[in-house]
């Protein structure tokens, strides 16, 4: 597993065994393939596959600027990252989603500290809680062994976060 950096040494994805891109590349190429949104609508039974894929193409736009944004006027990326959950929020190495109203994309990831994040997968969300979609359930499983990842490498904030990342080097 490599961890890569994708905005100002504060947004990184995991880049996992066997994978060409990183998830944070991977995802969005993904989420603006029409071929791959069309199957998806497919295999969710989505009605109105038109719809789907132009609602996930905007999505994916409008995270991709959102993200951008943050980055240009260097805000923190807690304006898109919030917990997971209510017990994440005082916790180290929180579980968080990324989540812009009215949009079904996620980006998931690892708070490492207050304005650092590592991106551990993502998906489009088909239902109102992760364990009732298995894509949404394999994204919650991604984001549990890579806390433990870090637990293992005994990685607690920010800092021993960036001395994982010159090891890595």
């Amino acid at each position: 597993m490599k961890i890569v950096n994708i905005f100002a040494n504060k947004l990184f994805a995991f880049q996992y065994e066997n994978q060409i891109d990183n998830e944070y590349d991977r995802l969005m190429e993904l989420w603006t393939n029409i071929d791959f949104l069309r199957n998806y609508a497919n295999n969710n039974n989505i009605k109105d596959n038109v719809n789907f894929v132009n609602d996930i193409l905007s999505d994916a736009e409008q995270i991709q600027d959102f993200l951008d944004d943050i980055n240009q006027k260097n805000d923190p990326y807690g304006y898109y990252f919030e917990p997971l959950q209510d017990s994440e929020k005082t916790r180290i190495l929180a579980l968080q989603k990324g989540k812009i109203k009215r949009n079904s994309l996620r980006f998931y990831a690892i708070k490492m500290d207050v304005n650092c994040y590592v991106i551990t997968g993502g998906a489009i969300k088909m239902s109102q809680t992760m364990q009732e979609h298995p894509d949404t359930v394999t994204e919650l499983n991604k984001l549990k062994k890579a806390r433990v990842f870090f637990d293992l490498k005994g990685i607690i904030n920010e800092e021993s976060f960036y001395e994982l990342l010159i090891e890595q080097l």
